[in-house]
C-alpha cells in the first residue's frame, strides 16, 4: 500500500486544484469631482431641462466582460475583469452625472425619462469607440446632437463628432477604467459648451 500512497497523493492534489478558481473584479466608471466650496444651489422646477440619451455602444464594448486591444485588429476580454452593470448604463449614467455637475443651474435625467416630462433640450450620444492598449491610450470617438423642443417643433441644433486621447497612469485595469472616466469627462465638458452656447 505504502508504494501506490505517492500517486494517490498526486490525484488528490490534481483533484483539489481544479476546484479553485479565480474572483472576477469588477469596475465602474468615476464621475468628476463637485466643486470646491459651497455648493451650488439646486436647479428649480423652471430650469431647462436636459434629457440624455439614447446612448448607443458598439456591440464588442457591450458584454460584461472589459475588452482591450492586443493590436491593430485583436480584442482581449478580460474574462476576470468586468463591469459592475451594463457598460451602455454606466456611460449613461456618468454623463448624466458629469452634466449635473457642469451645469448646476439647469435640470439633467437621463432616459427614460416618461411621457409626462418634457425636456428642452436632448442630448443622444453613439460611442464609435472607448478602448486601446493596456498601459497605452484611451482613445474615446463619438457622434453626438443636441436637438431643443419648442411649441414650433423639435429641431437638430447641433450635430459633433469628438475624438478624445486620454494616456493611462498604469498598466492594470484599474488604470484603464479610470482613463476611460477622465474621457467620458472631457466629452461631457464639450457637451456643456455646446449646451450653454445660444441655440443657432
Amino acid at each position: 500500500m505504502k508504494k501506490g500512497w505517492p500517486l494517490l497523493l498526486l490525484v488528490a492534489l490534481a483533484l483539489s486544484g481544479c476546484g479553485v478558481s479565480q474572483s472576477p473584479r469588477f469596475y465602474t466608471l468615476n464621475t468628476l469631482a463637485p466643486p470646491p466650496g459651497p455648493t451650488a444651489a439646486a436647479a428649480t422646477k423652471d430650469a431647462v431641462l436636459i434629457g440624455l440619451g439614447p446612448v448607443a455602444i458598439p456591440d464588442r464594448l457591450n458584454r460584461p466582460q472589459i475588452t482591450s486591444l492586443s493590436g491593430e485588429n485583436e480584442i482581449t476580454v478580460a474574462e476576470f475583469d468586468r463591469w459592475s452593470g451594463s457598460l451602455q448604463e454606466e456611460i449613461s449614467r456618468t454623463v448624466t452625472e458629469n452634466l449635473t455637475i457642469l451645469l448646476p443651474s439647469y435640470r439633467v435625467v437621463s432616459l427614460p425619462w416618461g411621457r409626462r416630462l418634457n425636456v428642452d433640450r436632448q442630448i443622444a450620444i453613439d460611442i464609435l469607440r472607448m478602448d486601446g492598449k493596456l498601459g497605452g491610450q484611451i482613445i474615446l470617438k463619438a457622434n453626438w446632437a443636441v436637438t431643443v423642443t419648442s411649441d414650433s417643433g423639435t429641431k437638430t441644433i447641433l450635430v459633433r463628432h469628438t475624438e478624445i486621447a486620454e494616456g493611462m497612469s498604469g498598466s492594470d485595469y484599474t488604470a484603464y477604467v479610470a482613463a476611460q472616466s477622465r474621457a467620458l469627462a472631457k466629452l461631457s465638458r464639450e457637451i456643456t459648451a455646446a449646451v450653454t452656447s445660444p441655440p443657432k
